[in-house]
């Protein structure tokens, strides 16, 4: 029985087996490992077989949207594609193209997210050894992102996730669907605009965002604060359960307070924290971010809670190689974060109320 050819499909629902064409590869289907509203994607592999796998992101195309947000994600990626494994937190990419219905790229499969990670501990948090380490991996990332000129705007824990064995231990940055350059050809900070849409997801978001200001790089930083608390706080985020932006806002007002800032980290070393919050507060949007100072901070931080760094990582256990199973032969990273698109919600919509 011929292979299913999916070339004019809207790629949304590919069946195991299945094949798609691109210039001079084939790509046979093997499972679909996320979904979101205009998008999915899927562990795949070359046919012939190379015996790797990869992800392969899809988005369909809209008519009411004139270009792919995959574009983004192509140049970024391009832009990183140089760096050795080992001295980069961006997967590769292997291949792009289009087809009458959808757009796609192949990618490095990766691992779990760090929302899938710390969801599956109870309490669901990182012990202060894995969160001062991911915190470190996590800003190591933006800090690459914003060396080539661009933002973010939407760092979060299921925009982060781990390699497959053995490169389980390294965190890479994923879904670049709605970062922004925020400098010019000439490598120079853009003017502001005068009023910016909300962009990213609620619970991380920056006052700046709140508040429909410019981001720059000192709010990629915020929300990678918020999202090292909802990581390593035993009672996690104190706004969690709020979904009002305007709501959400004061609460994060609230946590710049004395008691606001001893609650927003609580068993995280209250003090490192709040400088570090402090100290990006105190940034404007066209200014560099200082990441000496962050990294010598978290090493405070970890002091302050008696991090014991040596200690193997929240996931790795004699015979849990996080999830990877039969993969270990891959080349690099993927599951329900796989590339930023979730099994429940697509990172490619511009508003998540969590």
């Amino acid at each position: 029985m011929s292979p299913v050819i999916v070339d004019d499909t809207d790629g949304m629902s590919i069946p195991e087996g299945a094949i798609l064409t691109n210039k001079s590869a084939r790509y046979l289907f093997a499972e679909k490992i996320g979904q979101g509203g205009y998008g999915a994607v899927y562990k795949v592999q070359l046919d012939p077989s190379d015996n790797r796998e990869y992800a392969m992101k899809i988005e369909k195309k809209l008519e009411r949207r004139e270009h792919s947000k995959l574009n983004m994600e192509v140049h970024i990626l391009k832009l990183m594609g140089n760096k050795p494994d080992d001295k980069t937190h961006f997967v590769k990419m292997f291949d792009r193209g289009k087809k009458s219905k959808f757009f796609f790229i192949v990618m490095t499969l990766v691992g779990e997210s760090l929302l899938d990670l710390k969801r599956r501990r109870s309490p669901a948090v990182f012990t202060p050894s894995t969160g001062i380490r991911v915190a470190k991996q996590c800003v190591e990332a933006i800090e690459e992102l914003h060396s080539v000129g661009f933002i973010h705007r939407d760092i979060k824990p299921g925009n982060y996730a781990i390699g497959l064995y053995p490169r389980h231990t390294r965190i890479f940055i994923l879904d670049f669907g709605i970062a922004r350059r925020f400098t010019n050809d000439k490598s120079e900070v853009k003017a502001p605009r005068v009023r910016v849409a909300f962009k990213g997801t609620v619970r991380y978001a920056p006052l700046s965002c709140h508040r429909t200001k410019e981001c720059g790089p000192k709010d990629d930083c915020e929300s990678w604060i918020y999202m090292v608390v909802d990581c390593c706080n035993p009672d996690g985020i104190f706004w969690r359960r709020e979904s009002d932006r305007d709501k959400v806002c004061e609460a994060k007002e609230e946590g710049r307070t004395l008691k606001g800032k001893e609650k927003l980290f609580k068993e995280m070393a209250v003090c490192e924290w709040s400088k570090m919050l402090d100290y990006v507060d105190n940034l404007e949007y066209q200014d560099k971010v200082d990441y000496a100072y962050l990294y010598k901070m978290i090493e405070e931080a970890g002091k302050g809670v008696k991090a014991d760094l040596s200690q193997p990582y929240d996931w790795e256990t004699p015979d849990d190689k996080s999830g990877t199973e039969d993969l270990s032969h891959s080349t690099g990273t993927g599951t329900p974060g796989s590339s930023g698109i979730s099994r429940v919600k697509s990172s490619t919509t511009s508003v998540h109320k969590k």
